[in-house]
């Protein structure tokens, strides 16, 4: 069972990667220099429930990665850390189930990036007071890439953005992965 939820962060992404890909290809208006991913989801999009149902996959392949989470991330922090990732997949699940034109929206979404840069914090700290150095000190990296890309380079778009934290959080799959 271990290595089948281990496994699991990695098909989050591929899933997810895959939806939206398809969403940006069957949606040639859509532009990655200007607009949010969001938009490939929101009301009234003749196509939207692909991009919508990617979210919502993704997020149950994410809910059920955190069996491994709590076993790789050792550690009262580490069990915060889960939880504050479990609650960002459903945000994830959010984003899908209240898409871009509905009043939730904004929120689940930002709560989505909030959380998982957070998680990739609290996981970085905790594998490193448990003697994964390494490991623990890469995630924490990536969560400083995270918050001072988001902060300080001046994107030419939303999706660009939102891609450049998601490649984070992939990267952080990654690492755990390894463990």
């Amino acid at each position: 069972m271990k290595g089948v939820t281990r496994f699991l962060g990695i098909l989050t992404f591929i899933v997810a990667f895959f939806g939206i890909s398809l969403s940006i290809y069957l949606n040639p208006w859509f532009s990655i220099t200007k607009n949010a991913l969001s938009d490939l989801g929101r009301v009234g999009l003749e196509k939207s429930y692909i991009f919508n149902w990617t979210l919502i996959i993704s997020s149950i392949l994410a809910l059920l990665y955190s069996f491994h989470l709590s076993s790789a991330i050792p550690g009262k922090l580490g069990c915060i850390g889960v939880g504050i990732y479990i609650v960002g997949a459903f945000s994830l699940m959010g984003i899908g189930l209240f898409p871009e034109g509905t009043r939730p929206h904004y929120f689940v979404s930002l709560e989505f990036f909030i959380l998982m840069s957070a998680s990739l914090l609290i996981f970085g700290v905790s594998l490193a007071r448990h003697g994964k150095k390494s490991y623990g000190y890469a995630l924490i990296g990536l969560f400083l890439l995270s918050f001072l890309g988001s902060y300080f380079i001046a994107w030419p778009s939303v999706a660009m953005l939102e891609l450049y934290n998601i490649f984070c959080y992939f990267a952080g799959f990654l690492i755990i992965y390894k463990l």
